[in-house]
């Protein structure tokens, strides 16, 4: 009886610790690090051009897969006419603790006063990112 009693006693706390260890899954942590330059403007349609650079870094202790961010290129808040453009970037696999960039073009349409403000560049385009989408692996 002594014997099964231990047997049991040992699968138990066998269990205790592999639950322990999956309870403690940690999701990835990515940090995007944006820059915008501005490599063209049309007068003729109010639309500016400019490049989004992003760095992307995965600081977690997982693995981060599918990852997807949304950088969103806009008119600066308290200005008039508040106008914005978005884009879905994939990314797809980043290791944990690496790093990666992505870029693209983002063309902006907007009022003409905000253009005139933009294009000379008496104000600056904002951009702001955000991670849509990620999965991981739990044994990490």
């Amino acid at each position: 009886m002594t014997k099964i009693s231990l047997v049991l006693l040992l699968l138990l706390f066998t269990g205790y610790i592999l639950c322990a260890g999956c309870s403690s899954y940690a999701t990835p942590e990515l940090t995007i690090v944006p820059t915008i330059t501005q490599v063209n403007a049309i007068p003729e349609t109010n639309t500016i051009t400019y490049d989004v650079n992003l760095m992307i870094e995965n600081t977690g202790s997982n693995n981060a897969y599918n990852v997807e961010i949304m950088a969103l290129v806009s008119t600066p808040k308290d200005l008039p006419e508040y106008r914005f453009t978005h884009e879905n970037i994939h990314i797809g696999t980043l290791e944990k603790h690496t790093s990666t960039s992505a870029g693209r073009q983002m063309s902006l349409e907007m009022t003409p006063d905000n253009y005139r403000r933009l294009s000379s560049g008496e104000r600056q385009a904002e951009v702001e990112t955000r991670v849509i989408k990620v999965s991981s692996n739990v044994m990490g």
